[in-house]
């Protein structure tokens, strides 16, 4: 479904390439923390996005330790990277990442 300047995407989040890249990324998929991690990397890697909001879930408290191996994940391709434990998602924390250079490939590769 597209409206406007947002596009929703049903499917496979693991597989999923976009056409071009983009501007934000929004990924609330239900996963493994290990999973997650290598979304962000296939993501933030190929920097087919500028600023991303991704929740990551856990079964009971969140591993700090999953979380962190994320962080880094997008921390090395060159995005700052905040993190959020929200009261309400106990059992869920939401990565939000912006590209330091403010490009996605597309743009860095003119």
């Amino acid at each position: 479904m597209q409206d406007g300047a947002v596009t929703f995407v049903q499917g496979d989040a693991f597989s999923f390439e976009p056409p071009t890249p983009v501007d934000w990324l929004v990924s609330d998929v239900i996963a493994y923390p290990e999973r997650v991690s290598e979304l962000l990397e296939r993501w933030c890697t190929q920097r087919w996005a500028t600023q991303a909001v991704v929740t990551m879930k856990f079964q009971g408290d969140p591993d700090w330790g999953a979380l962190q191996r994320a962080v880094g994940v997008a921390e090395k391709a060159g995005y700052a990277v905040r993190v959020k434990h929200f009261f309400s998602n106990k059992n869920e924390v939401t990565l939000m990442m912006r590209a330091l250079d403010g490009e996605t490939r597309r743009e860095s590769e003119r």
